[in-house]
């Protein structure tokens, strides 16, 4: 776990380097010095260098004005944590490990279906919010890069339980 989350990181570290709003001192490292501040600091703390990376390349990719860039960021952020507390209900359940009667089985398999469906509903209701700080063409362009950022990271087999 620890291993996928430091080529997680230095994926993020890559893209940081071309953010326009960076922190300075991560664009002076060398990929190494990076890897050894990751890998010094605390999961929280990796967390939340993560998030700042996801968000200084979205206001970069999608153009958000200077004037709408503290609310998109706050947004995005909320955004984000919607979307994992919804992901982490499903996965405090879930274990590969697990011998499952069939009943079991058929119902995280529900479990499932009704995970999938409190994303997509959350998902409608910040594509109204982020509409009013966004373009429509902006949001499309947000959910899209999202679902790419997804699809990588399970190339990579970095996912998690197939919950994306």
């Amino acid at each position: 776990m620890s291993k996928r989350l430091i080529y997680i990181f230095i994926f993020f570290l890559g893209i940081l380097a071309n953010a326009q709003e960076s922190p300075k001192e991560l664009n002076k490292m060398t990929p190494e010095q990076r890897r050894e501040m990751i890998k010094n600091m605390t999961p929280e703390q990796r967390m939340q260098l993560m998030q700042q990376m996801r968000v200084n390349k979205a206001i970069k990719d999608l153009n958000v004005s200077q004037e709408k860039q503290e609310d998109f960021k706050k947004l995005f952020h909320e955004y984000f944590e919607s979307q994992k507390a919804i992901k982490d209900k499903f996965r405090q359940n879930f274990s590969k490990n697990d011998n499952l009667s069939e009943a079991e089985a058929r119902k995280r398999i529900n479990q499932g279906f009704e995970v999938a469906q409190q994303m997509l509903d959350n998902r409608k209701v910040y594509t109204e919010k982020f509409l009013k700080i966004l373009t429509p063409q902006q949001v499309l362009q947000l959910f899209h890069a999202e679902k790419r950022m997804q699809e990588k990271f399970r190339e990579r087999g970095e996912g998690h339980g197939g919950m994306g």
